[in-house]
């Protein structure tokens, strides 16, 4: 009986232990595999973690090596070069320069350090220092002198024309952080919520190579639907609202989200024209998400992950739609529980090139048959390989923490403080290095064979990336305008001494020798008309006293908004 008994409670406890085991396999199936939920269910879960702290798509150790830069002083060094192609432009004087920098951040004491050398080539470059301590933004080339040009962010900026904005934005840039339980608000009410109200039916299991993945496919109208929802919740979430007026003002200082924005941005959605089906898939390796992908009328986003806590790479790619552009970035970061850090980015864009045919003339005349001929027969003997540009971007950073750095304060004793000066003394030193720029440039374009238009560096930026835009692009970038007009707009004022009234008939004559496409083209003193030539520059100067006063105010061009007008009259 005894024997019976013993048998049978051995058994009990077999079946318990074997009980225990089954369960933690069940359990470890639900928890650690999506062997027991559906597409949806899978979809949501992988989708959540894009906003996770534990399980989020943002490596930990990533995110605690960022803050740490923030906290901590560290020196760091790198190299930025170019590989670039577009059709009928030489770009071996490119492709052959390079940019190296190494840099100081006392991030405890708010302050920064970097050395920038623009290398033409072996033998030819310009270095630049850029500097920040306290309030005080400087920048120092030897070509020009020892010290700093500067600028302190204060409220006495806006003395100076073409300043204010500048430091406004400056003093006006804010912190935002999100707390885990905001997170975990949004992710209810932007992600969840909406989604769990989508039938099951829209989710479906799909494949990428050896990743398995999740997607949601919507029409036009739904999607349109959902994006209005989430807009009308945002209305009335005046918290998530303000952080992100907040980013954006960060980014760009003029940008105002409120209630009026996202009516705005609702009306936009309700008019768009969405004739394909909507796509978000959710691609996962292991537990963890490692890529996200959305496409929308034929333009896709890509952004994946690779990599563990101590080398991790992102990957993002963007292709819009008819082959108009593709461009990928990758960012790679290798030692990030360690003291020394590796960063490596590399941004490609691609598109075709379609050649503006009237810019390649040499006057604004209208193009003639016979010219017209000639450049189709050009077009039709070009190579297919010749319609593509492409730019890429080779970017490495190191960053070495240390215990404390060293950098010396910028005072009045080596730098020129703008705004603590007057406007004359600004304009003055402004010319002289503009001036002094001029004749650098000059001759180290001569040392590489190159005339002094012809600078690699301004080449860099991607002029042609979509086609239908080669008209001259510099001329229909705000930046680009702003930049010009405002080394003339120095000068405006209704009293303006004589002195630096030849200031700025000098600055014209620089411009108009050293800009082939953007000139100023007239000068009108008390009321005569002057084409900008030397011998009338010459006379002009000949007529100013440099103790009389004057008021001088400039005309733009209707089109461009380019200044191609001065005007000048005695007080």
């Amino acid at each position: 009986m005894s024997q019976k008994k013993n048998r049978g409670l051995l058994i009990a406890i077999i079946i318990t232990v074997i009980l225990i085991i089954l369960v933690g396999i069940i359990a470890g199936l639900y928890f650690f595999t999506d062997i027991f939920i559906n597409e949806k269910q899978a979809f949501l879960k992988y989708a959540s973690q894009t906003i996770q702290k534990d399980k989020g798509f943002i490596e930990s150790s990533l995110e605690k090596y960022i803050e740490k830069k923030q906290n901590t002083n560290y020196e760091n060094n790198g190299n930025i070069s170019f590989d670039i192609s577009v059709p009928n432009l030489d770009t071996d004087s490119i492709n052959t320069m390079n940019i190296e920098y190494s840099g100081k951040n006392d991030s405890i004491n708010s302050k920064l350090e970097e050395e920038i050398t623009i290398n033409y080539s072996e033998d030819v470059n310009f270095p630049i220092t850029l500097k920040k301590t306290s309030d005080i933004i400087g920048i120092q080339t030897d070509y020009i002198g020892s010290n700093f040009v500067a600028i302190k962010n204060d409220d006495n900026s806006g003395n100076i024309e073409g300043l204010e904005s500048i430091t406004n934005f400056m003093n006006n840039k804010q912190d935002v952080e999100f707390s885990e339980e905001e997170i975990k608000n949004l992710k209810a009410t932007y992600l969840d919520n909406t989604l769990n109200n989508i039938d099951n039916n829209k989710f479906s299991k799909t494949t990428e190579g050896n990743l398995t993945g999740y997607k949601l496919t919507l029409t036009g109208e739904e999607f349109k639907n959902i994006l209005v929802q989430v807009l009308q919740k945002l209305k009335e979430d005046t918290n998530t609202t303000s952080k992100i007026n907040t980013i954006l003002k960060n980014i760009i200082n003029t940008v105002e989200f409120d209630t009026t924005t996202i009516d705005n941005l609702i009306e936009n959605i309700n008019d768009l024209e969405l004739n394909n089906n909507v796509e978000f898939a959710v691609y996962k390796n292991g537990t963890k998400l490692s890529k996200i992908d959305s496409t929308i009328e034929g333009n896709t986003i890509s952004i994946s992950k690779e990599g563990n806590s101590q080398e991790v790479t992102y990957i993002v790619g963007i292709k819009i739609a008819d082959e108009v552009a593709n461009i990928s970035v990758s960012a790679k970061y290798t030692g990030l529980d360690t003291e020394n850090i590796n960063e490596n980015y590399e941004i490609s864009l691609e598109g075709p090139y379609e050649e503006n045919t009237a810019s390649n003339t040499s006057t604004t005349e209208e193009v003639t048959e016979e010219t017209e001929n000639n450049l189709s027969e050009e077009s039709s003997n070009d190579n297919t390989e010749n319609d593509t540009i492409s730019y890429k971007y080779i970017i490495t950073n190191n960053v070495q923490f240390k215990d404390s750095v060293e950098i010396e304060d910028l005072t009045d004793e080596n730098s020129a403080i703008l705004n603590e000066e007057d406007s004359e003394y600004v304009t003055n030193l402004m010319n002289a290095i503009q001036e002094r720029l001029v004749e650098v440039n000059k001759s180290q374009m001569e040392e590489l064979g190159l005339s002094e238009n012809e600078n690699p560096i301004q080449y860099v930026l991607p002029y042609f990336i979509f086609p239908g835009t080669q008209t001259d692009i510099r001329q229909m970038d705000e930046t680009f305008v702003n930049t010009f007009n405002q080394k003339f707009e120095l000068y405006e004022s209704t009293n303006t001494k004589g002195a630096t009234v030849k200031g700025l008939l000098t600055t014209i004559q620089n411009n108009n020798e050293t800009d082939d496409n953007n000139k100023i083209e007239e000068i009108n003193v008390d009321g005569e008309e002057y084409e900008v030539t030397e011998q009338n520059i010459t006379l002009i100067k000949s007529n100013i006293n440099v103790d009389d006063t004057y008021r001088v105010e400039f005309e733009k061009d209707i089109d461009t908004g380019l200044i191609y007008r001065a005007v000048i009259n005695k007080r």
